[in-house]
Formats: C-alpha cells, sequence, structure tokens
C-alpha cells in the first residue's frame, strides 16, 4: 500500500537508500534534510508498505523554474528492498507519483539516473520516460 511518508519512517527510509547508493549515507545530513523536507510543500516523500514493513520508497521534488510554462516534478530517489523486486511496486510507486503530478497541473516529470544503471534505465523508459537531457556532474569537495 502507498502512503505519503512521515517523520516516523525516517530510520526505514535510511536504510532504502543506503541500499539505493549501496554505502552508507551520512546519517546525520540524512536526518536533517529529511526533517526539512517532510513538512515542505515542494517535496513528496512515498512509501510503498508491505504490513508495516515500508519495502519501497520514491522522492519527488517540484521544481520552479523559469523556462518552463508550469512546473516540473523530478523523482529523485526511487528504491525497492531486493527482495520485493519484480512485484509491480515500482511501478505502483511511479503511477502514484503521474498521478500526483496530474492533480498539482505539472508540465513534466524529470528524473536523473547514473549511466551504469541499465536496469533503471529500462525500466524508465518503459514507463514513458525520454531520455533526451544530458546531465553533467563535478564533484566541488
Amino acid at each position: 500500500m502507498i502512503k505519503d511518508a512521515t517523520l516516523n519512517d525516517l530510520d526505514a527510509i535510511y536504510q532504502l537508500i543506503c541500499i539505493l547508493e549501496d554505502k552508507e549515507i551520512d546519517y546525520q545530513h540524512f536526518c536533517s534534510t529529511y526533517k526539512n523536507h517532510i513538512t515542505d510543500n515542494d517535496v513528496i516523500y512515498l512509501v510503498y508498505r508491505d504490513n508495516n514493513e515500508i519495502v519501497g520508497f520514491l522522492s519527488f521534488m517540484i521544481h520552479h523554474y523559469l523556462h518552463h510554462s508550469k512546473d516540473v516534478g523530478e523523482i529523485v530517489e526511487l528504491v525497492v528492498k531486493e527482495d520485493y523486486r519484480n512485484q509491480k511496486i515500482g511501478h505502483q510507486l511511479i503511477v502514484a507519483i503521474e498521478n500526483k503530478a496530474r492533480q498539482l497541473s505539472l508540465e513534466q516529470i524529470e528524473l536523473n539516473t547514473s549511466t551504469y544503471r541499465s536496469d533503471a534505465h529500462r525500466f524508465y523508459e518503459k514507463h514513458g520516460l525520454e531520455m533526451n537531457h544530458y546531465n553533467y556532474t563535478k564533484n566541488v569537495t
């Protein structure tokens, strides 16, 4: 079942983000960011629960760009626990956020994904997302 995330979901979502990134994320930074975003109207956190266990998570940020006619939403993180993959949980999270984007009259949904995540590329393309931008990054630390 998909619900909006709550402050009580912080630790479970932290574990999912560590799975997504395949490393331990700085917990203090994560907590600070999560607590700031959970009440931000431009951030939507969705969780998928199997019984009482959070097994899927999607974060979505609304951007107010000058070069668009309407606001744009970005899927920032999407992760499903490994044992729960291939059960349409990611699909359900995508559909849920598409519905919210329509309700908010957003112009489009964007996302970035690492070049090595070929399984994710196929998943997103299967859900109608098109690769039509380049994303450049530079570490500043």
